[in-house]
């Protein structure tokens, strides 16, 4: 059974990504923070499911996590690639208002923790028969506006990224993409967001299904791309 590391994989749209693939008859290995959030995805999956789950205690913030993560999905099955959905936003501020704490945050959630997922996936596909990476850039990274600072250059930074790994993979059989939401349909984004603002929103069975076609052999012709999934929100 093919194997994936998905990162953020008990978040809002993590866990719904994850069900999706373990359904599509996948192995995951999901590396979590938080207990509660990954005994919820455990739960949610059927009994005769929970077996292609490997749950994993980590700080992905930290590099020395990368290679214990990557080393249990290669002993949990045949390694076929990297779903990378750890990212977020911390605040909205204009640049003269933000604080360097804060980008430096942002960097290294969404595009240092991508660098690293990604370096370790390629050294464990390079050498066998190809495989798949998925990355989750943004709208604000094509089209970056006021008060997205940090996040808007570090989703940028996931855009360029993909088209590197797309480059230095090909040679390999291994295809980078990847997908750029507007805003999510996640329960914590309709805390804020109202009827009319969810309706235009992307949801999360969305994306999972256009990571379902990246991995599948069907997406095998699809390489350094970049796909839109805005929704109804243009801004």
């Amino acid at each position: 059974m093919k194997t994936l590391v998905i990162t953020g994989g008990t978040g809002g749209l993590g866990s719904v990504v994850t069900k999706a693939l373990i359904a599509g008859g996948y192995n995951c290995v999901v590396p979590y923070r938080t207990e509660s959030e990954a005994q919820s995805l455990r739960n949610s999956l059927d009994p005769d499911r929970r077996s292609q789950l490997l749950l994993l205690e980590a700080n992905l913030l930290d590099d020395s996590a990368w290679p214990e993560v990557f080393g249990n999905a290669k002993d949990f099955g045949e390694f076929y690639g990297l779903v990378h959905l750890l990212g977020g936003i911390k605040s909205f501020d204009p640049i003269v208002e933000s604080e360097v704490k804060d980008f430096d945050f942002l960097m290294n959630l969404n595009l240092r923790s991508y660098y690293l997922a990604s370096r370790e996936a390629m050294k464990l596909l390079a050498g066998g028969s190809g495989g798949r990476i998925v990355g989750i850039a943004s709208m604000q990274g094509i089209r970056p506006g006021a008060k997205h600072g940090g996040y808007g250059v570090a989703k940028a930074g996931v855009v360029a990224l993909t088209s590197i790994l797309a480059d230095e993979g090909h040679e390999h059989g291994i295809t980078a993409n990847a997908i750029a939401p507007s805003i999510i349909d996640t329960p914590a984004n309709r805390e804020w967001g109202s009827a009319e603002d969810i309706k235009k929103w992307v949801t999360p069975q969305q994306i999972a299904e256009a990571i379902e076609h990246l991995l599948s052999d069907a997406g095998k012709a699809v390489n350094g791309s970049v796909i839109q999934a805005f929704g109804g929100v243009y801004f």
